[in-house]
C-alpha cells in the first residue's frame, strides 16, 4: 500500500531590517607605510627636535628664528613615508581645496602685515620653516613612533596606520601633544599648569586632522598663521583678545574643513547607531 504524504512548501519569510539613529561616522584612519626604516628615522628626528630646542644648539637660525637641525631628518622621514601620502594625493588635495587656499591666502596676508610693521622676511621664513618642520616631526615622526609601539604591544597590524586601530592612534596623538608642549618656546608661553591644555588640545587637533584625512597640508597652514600671529603678539602689534580671536575662527575652521573633506573622501559617512536584525512582531515597520 503507497502512503502519500503532503509537503507543504517552505515560505521566504522576509524579515524587515530596523535601523535607528542616524548620524555622521568616521570609519577609519589615513594608511601610511610604517617600516623599521621609517620608525629609526623618526625616532632619530624626534630625539635631536627636542634636545637642540632645549639645548638652543647647534645655533641654526632664519631671521630670529631658531631653526631645528632635525629638519634634514625630517625631509628623509617624508621621502620615506611618500610625498604624496604626506601632503595627500590628488583627491585629498581636491577634498581641502577652500580651506588651504582660504588659509594660505590669510597667511600671505598676515605675513606682509608683520613684514610691513615689525619683522623681515628672514623672521617669516623663519617661522614658516619651523612650523612645517614641527608638523613633520610631531604630527607624523612622533605618532608613528608611540602609535606603532602601542598598536605591536595590542597585538595589530603596526607596519599600516590604516590597521592600528583607535586605540594605538589616540595614544600617538596624546604621547605627541605632551613633547610638542614642553618644548620651550611653549613653556617660555605658560604662566601655570593650566596654559598646558592649549598647546595639547592645538597639537592633538593638528594630529587628528592628519590621520583622519592622510594630509599634514590643512596643519602646516594653520601652524603657520598661528605662529604669525604669535609673533605679532609678543611684538605689541597685535591685543591678547585680537590673538584668541584669530586663534578661535582659524580651528573653526579647521574643523568645518575637517567634516566636509571627511565627508568627501568618503572617510566620514552617515552610518545608523542601531541595525535590528531580529525578526519585527506583525505591524511594526
Amino acid at each position: 500500500m503507497q502512503s502519500a504524504t503532503s509537503v507543504e512548501p517552505t515560505r521566504r519569510v522576509e524579515t524587515p531590517i530596523r535601523t535607528d539613529g542616524w548620524s555622521w561616522r568616521w570609519t577609519g584612519w589615513a594608511s601610511w607605510p610604517v617600516s623599521p626604516a621609517i620608525l629609526a628615522v623618526a625616532t632619530a628626528a624626534l630625539a635631536l627636535d627636542v634636545a637642540s630646542a632645549w639645548a638652543a644648539w647647534p645655533p641654526w637660525y632664519a631671521g630670529r628664528v631658531l631653526i631645528s637641525p632635525a629638519l634634514p631628518l625630517a625631509a628623509v622621514l617624508v621621502a620615506l613615508v611618500g610625498w604624496r601620502r604626506v601632503v595627500g594625493d590628488r583627491a585629498t588635495r581636491s577634498a581641502w581645496r577652500e580651506f588651504v587656499v582660504g588659509g594660505a591666502l590669510t597667511a600671505l596676508v598676515a605675513v606682509l602685515a608683520m613684514v610691513h610693521s615689525v619683522a623681515g622676511w628672514g623672521d617669516m621664513e623663519g617661522v614658516t620653516i619651523s612650523a612645517v618642520g614641527e608638523e613633520v616631526v610631531y604630527r607624523l615622526a612622533a605618532v608613528l613612533v608611540i602609535g606603532a609601539a602601542c598598536a605591536r604591544l595590542a597585538g595589530r597590524e603596526w607596519r599600516d596606520t590604516a590597521s592600528w586601530g583607535t586605540g594605538p592612534v589616540i595614544a600617538g596623538l596624546v604621547g605627541a601633544a605632551g613633547l610638542f608642549s614642553v618644548l620651550p618656546g611653549h613653556v617660555e608661553q605658560m604662566t601655570g599648569a593650566e596654559n598646558v591644555l592649549p598647546f595639547a588640545s592645538l597639537a592633538m587637533l593638528l594630529g587628528y586632522v592628519a590621520f583622519r584625512t592622510g594630509s599634514l597640508l590643512p596643519g602646516a597652514v594653520v601652524h603657520v598663521l598661528l605662529d604669525v600671529v604669535t609673533l605679532g603678539f609678543f611684538a605689541g602689534v597685535l591685543s591678547a583678545p585680537a590673538r584668541a580671536a584669530v586663534a578661535a575662527a582659524t580651528l573653526t575652521a579647521l574643523v568645518l574643513g575637517l567634516m566636509i573633506a571627511g565627508r568627501r573622501l568618503g572617510l566620514r559617512r552617515r552610518l545608523p547607531a542601531v541595525i535590528d536584525l531580529r525578526e519585527q512582531p506583525p505591524g511594526v515597520a
